[in-house]
């Protein structure tokens, strides 16, 4: 097996920000109002990580302060993990900021070790993340190489020594069992440390740094809980500032949706149904509901619809943070990628442009069309949601095109006029039905010609014996 550790140094920061080119300084605080995160922004105002929040405000009062979130950090870890599941189905999630995943078996189907790194780091760029990673055969290893900016490629476990014994030994837990450091002794590396006798090293710091040093360098087993997919998609991101426009939403919607599209991706599935939240300072939350004719996991027609919703609604003001969820998914087919690379689609399919009229104009202004059993042509339609299938029996030729009011038509001699004397191909057929409304009909139905080669359909009214346009064929 072959383990990549992505490590992301920045994670108290980066679940505060989503958007990298907005520049406002902001420094994360601990339990004792200690700088434990910064962003360069606030790096180069000559703040530093483990000053108290009052130096920090001596040096600049631009500072935006937020307190350490480790849940929102764990739920991060968890958005880049549903990421990776295009690349292995073995994750793990190793907290407070890493990820791991099994290579190993994937490498055959990139080429190469190099080429798959790449593609991962590809898809933690579009996630708007910057991770250290290293490889190593044992996830230990791995995660030690990570946190200290290795940047290592250990391919064998023959060449895990070489690079792991250099490092610090900072990442491993110990117990302090006769009050003597490490460091009291002259150990700072791995190396040093894993030439100290075992028998003296549980005594001193306890038999949990020889399980850990034993899973580093592959001489026993070293398990790592692996991360399973949630059954629906449900995560939450906070903007950099407070916004009050749907354009200024717009960045983080479109990055909450490229989330849960790769997790439709690895699921297989497209979202039917799905609800975004938004939520101002005042913890006010606006929620939109949104059911797609079509299951869909497009991030850019899933955000233009939330865009077109948005823009006809009112929205709060000073939003500081956007939750998507989906409600129900559907299978959806796997798309093949072509050998040949083909130019971007620009244009939309049937279900997703009734989505987008739907969310520019509101569900109940763009409908279906279904038959109704009443024989009177005008009251044998009904509206319905559009895409729902409704079993009807074959009915007699009916044009596509009925007028809303008949337009009565002048005869001559009998024979209905429109721009010219009529041509019947077909009828009659009588309609007569209504009588139980009040509304009742008795009419022969014809097919006519124009003169101009149009179908139109047409009746002589039974009861005052004059010709009406009711249809248009074509």
């Amino acid at each position: 097996m072959l383990w990549l550790c992505l490590n992301f140094p920045d994670l108290p920061i980066n679940v505060f920000s989503i958007d990298r080119t907005i520049e406002n300084p902001i420094a994360i605080i601990g339990p004792s109002n200690t700088i434990i995160a910064i962003n360069k922004e606030c790096q180069s105002l000559g703040i530093k990580n483990g000053m108290s929040l009052s130096a920090a405000y001596a040096i600049s009062n631009l500072i935006e302060v937020k307190h350490r979130n480790k849940h929102k950090e764990a739920k991060k870890l968890e958005e880049i993990a549903i990421s990776l599941f295009q690349y292995s189905s073995q994750i793990s999630i190793s907290l407070p900021s890493s990820v791991l995943i099994e290579i190993g078996a994937s490498i055959a189907l990139f080429r190469s070790t190099q080429h798959l790194i790449d593609q991962i780091k590809k898809t933690i760029i579009k996630l708007g993340l910057d991770a250290q990673t290293a490889v190593s055969p044992t996830p230990t290893a791995a995660i030690w190489l990570a946190l200290q900016k290795t940047n290592a490629e250990v391919l064998t476990l023959d060449d895990l020594p070489q690079y792991i014994n250099p490092l610090s030994i900072s990442n491993i837990e110990y117990k302090n069992i006769s009050n003597i450091e490490p460091s009291d002794v002259g150990i700072k590396t791995i190396g040093q440390l894993a030439c100290v006798p075992r028998s003296a090293v549980t005594q001193r710091w306890g038999s949990g740094v020889l399980d850990q040093l034993d899973r580093a360098f592959g001489r026993k087993p070293d398990p790592h809980p692996l991360f399973i997919l949630p059954h629906r998609f449900n995560t939450e991101i906070s903007l950099n500032l407070p916004a009050s426009s749907v354009t200024e939403i717009l960045f983080g919607i479109n990055r909450i949706m490229q989330i849960m599209a790769n997790y439709l991706q690895v699921r297989q599935r497209g979202v039917i149904e799905f609800e975004l939240s938004i939520t101002n300072e005042e913890n006010f939350s606006h929620n939109f509901n949104f059911k797609l004719s079509v299951p869909s996991r497009d991030p850019k027609h899933l955000t233009s619809l939330a865009q077109e919703r948005l823009n006809r609604e009112t929205i709060p003001s000073r939003i500081e943070s956007i939750q998507l969820k989906s409600i129900k998914e559907l299978t959806l087919t796997p798309s093949s990628h072509s050998l040949i690379p083909q130019s971007e689609r620009t244009t939309l399919s049937g279900g997703q442009l009734i989505d987008q009229l739907q969310a520019r104009l509101g569900e109940k202004s763009v409908y279906g069309v279904t038959v109704y059993a009443d024989h009177r042509p005008e009251k044998s339609w009904r509206a319905t949601i559009p895409g729902e299938k409704h079993y009807h029996a074959p009915l007699n030729h009916r044009p596509s095109w009925l007028l809303r009011t008949p337009k009565a038509l002048i005869s001559i001699s009998d024979i209905p006029q429109l721009r010219g004397p009529l041509t019947i191909l077909n009828g009659p057929e009588r309609i007569e039905t209504g009588w139980w409304d009040e509304k009742d009909i008795k009419r022969d139905y014809f097919l006519a010609l124009t003169q101009d080669r149009s179908q139109i359909w047409i009746y002589k009214d039974v009861k005052n014996q004059k010709w009406f346009l009711h249809g248009i064929f074509s």
